[in-house]
């Protein structure tokens, strides 16, 4: 067994010797480097919110001119500012003097869109999580 193991290593070190060592040709780093830059470049998709802060921003306008409004639109006799928020008769409902009347096709379409966007957002979330990368 050791001398057909000899003879292999004989015969192999025949095979190297006769064969010359390869060299890579002049721009091969040149080319390899081209390749990384390849990958590096790759399109990735980028995290970008549904909602941009923005319109966040306008949504958040738009609560407190709502809040400002029902708490300031209070109709009262006195024609002082300082009258109007009298600290022992402050009800904890905001919303007493406020009346908002509204159809029922407005209420069924708010409804309609609220279940649209509750249905919507996980469906998105799920689609765009697997393209995301961190």
């Amino acid at each position: 067994m050791e001398r057909d193991e000899k003879k292999i290593e004989d015969f192999i070190d025949k095979l190297m010797s006769s064969e010359a060592l390869e060299q890579p040709s002049l721009d091969f780093t040149d080319k390899v480097m081209a390749e990384v830059e390849i990958i590096s470049n790759s399109t990735a998709t980028v995290y970008k919110p549904l909602i941009p802060k923005s319109v966040w921003w306008l949504i958040a306008a738009g609560f407190i001119t709502l809040f400002g409004y029902v708490l300031f639109n209070k109709s009262s006799n006195t024609t002082s500012f300082l009258d109007r928020f009298n600290l022992p008769e402050v009800s904890l409902n905001l919303f007493e003097g406020f009346s908002f009347d509204y159809s029922s096709t407005l209420m069924y379409a708010t409804v309609v869109l609220a279940i649209m966007v509750g249905i919507q957002i996980p469906l998105l979330k799920q689609y765009f999580n697997p393209k995301l990368s961190f």
